[in-house]
């Protein structure tokens, strides 16, 4: 009896949506109308929280935090890579990392110097992990400077300058939550040839971590003139353009003071850098490059690298800057595709597909024909196609996964292989592989 009058409701109900389908439509509106302001309210206390966020840690960023840090690694003296004082200087970040409770390990390398060092150095990279709260989520950004210096500078600016805002972002961001990871790194063997970043850059890509961007802190805390003290470079990736955009929105809608953010695109196939960055831009990386805007050479890589040519009160912007930005970028929405050219890989000699060596560095070796193969993450909008491109020139498009194409050619030189990703919503994503490309029997 009580199925009966179940079903005979049932066809009462689906009658009258039938006879007037505006009852049911308006029933969906509604419905969808308070999901979507749900959906509204929920982002906007999202972005209100993160705002407060920045708000709080860009305040606790002041001259006495900083100089103390900058100070005790001046004290220690020059801090030439494999010196006493470069390992006093490790151990004294070491601790510091320590102390603020975050995951940290000495990263330990070896490599040869480069033309002005033409031997052989071992150092230790110092990494502390602050994890990200979001399981989901496996990237990381990455927050760097070096610690040595050249061997007779107390090196304040350069580049206890950068030092200085690393232990400042990770003092201050270790006492919130993100949603993305965020490593505090600081190197060895800049001096003599980005040799402790090209060590850890190897690591990490070997080991397919996944990085959302890297920063990179190079003599930040010089400023002689007022329009100096109001200008901060930047420097960056391709895809990294709407970050840059949001670090100039940063600065304005907190009034950290800059008025002019000169911004430069890297290259990447680079082959020379002024810092350790180049190593990430050259696997493949995001980067995001600090620089202050004036330049004397008169302290730079002397004994008057000292404290009392840094300009506390540009230091304590520019590290507010960086640092609100690493917070911002820790917990956004990722709204843009990302494609990273997952085989060839850098560092490795392939033949018939098959890596059958391992190089030292980043220099990648192809016999035979080779199949591209790019890896794809959408964001907010689904993919419409990737692009493949030789030598710049466009060879093949792809609209399913797996995205991928052959490359067959006749080659004897140098080459260069880019992928282009693009959305529903023509939101782009490139990645570029340079390498020896050998192809004697071109197959039909």
């Amino acid at each position: 009896m009580i199925n009966r009058i179940i079903k005979t409701l049932t066809v009462v109900i689906t009658v009258i949506l039938l006879i007037n389908p505006a009852i049911s439509s308006y029933s969906f509106l509604k419905n969808s109308n308070q999901r979507l302001s749900l959906e509204n309210n929920y982002e906007a206390k999202e972005s209100k929280n993160i705002d407060q966020k920045i708000m709080q840690i860009i305040q606790m960023i002041n001259e006495t935090v900083i100089r103390r840090f900058l100070e005790n690694l001046v004290s220690i003296g020059p801090r030439m890579t494999g010196t006493y004082g470069c390992e006093k200087a490790a151990e004294y970040i070491y601790n510091e990392f320590k102390k603020m409770g975050l995951d940290t390990r000495y990263h330990y390398w070896e490599e040869f110097g480069n033309k002005w060092y033409p031997r052989h150095f071992q150092g230790q990279n110092i990494e502390a992990t602050l994890n990200g709260e979001d399981e989901n989520s496996k990237e990381t950004l990455i927050f760097n400077a070096h610690y040595d210096t050249v061997k007779v500078a107390p090196g304040a600016n350069d580049d206890g300058s950068g030092v200085a805002a690393v232990l400042t972002a990770a003092y201050v961001l270790s006492q919130f939550e993100f949603k993305r990871t965020i490593k505090f790194v600081t190197f060895s063997g800049e001096e003599e040839g980005l040799l402790g970043s090209k060590a850890y850059t190897k690591e990490i890509y070997d080991n397919n971590e996944e990085v959302f961007v890297e920063f990179n802190a190079d003599m930040i805390g010089y400023a002689e003139t007022t329009t100096g003290g109001k200008t901060f470079k930047i420097y960056g990736t391709e895809d990294t353009q709407w970050m840059i955009d949001d670090i100039e929105k940063i600065n304005q809608n907190y009034n950290i003071g800059f008025e002019n953010l000169p911004v430069n695109i890297l290259n990447p196939n680079a082959r020379h850098g002024g810092s350790d960055y180049l190593n990430f831009i050259r696997y493949g990386y995001e980067s995001i490059v600090f620089w202050q805007s004036e330049f004397n050479k008169n302290y730079f890589h002397t004994s008057e690298d000292t404290i009392e040519h840094v300009n506390f009160s540009y230091l304590v912007n520019t590290t507010r800057l960086i640092v609100g930005s690493l917070a911002y970028l820790a917990d956004v929405e990722m709204v843009y595709p990302q494609v990273k050219i997952v085989s060839p890989k850098k560092g490795k000699i392939y033949f018939e597909d098959r890596i059958i060596k391992n190089l030292k560095d980043f220099k990648t070796i192809v016999i035979d024909d080779a199949l591209i193969y790019a890896e794809v993450k959408p964001g907010n909008t689904s993919i419409n196609k990737v692009e493949f491109y030789y030598d710049g020139k466009l060879m093949y498009k792809d609209t399913d996964p797996p995205y991928q194409w052959r490359l067959n050619k006749f080659s004897l030189l140098k080459h260069s292989v880019g992928v282009v990703v693009y959305d529903e919503a023509d939101k782009t994503s490139h990645d570029y592989l340079f390498f020896t490309f050998i192809n004697l029997n071109k197959h039909r």
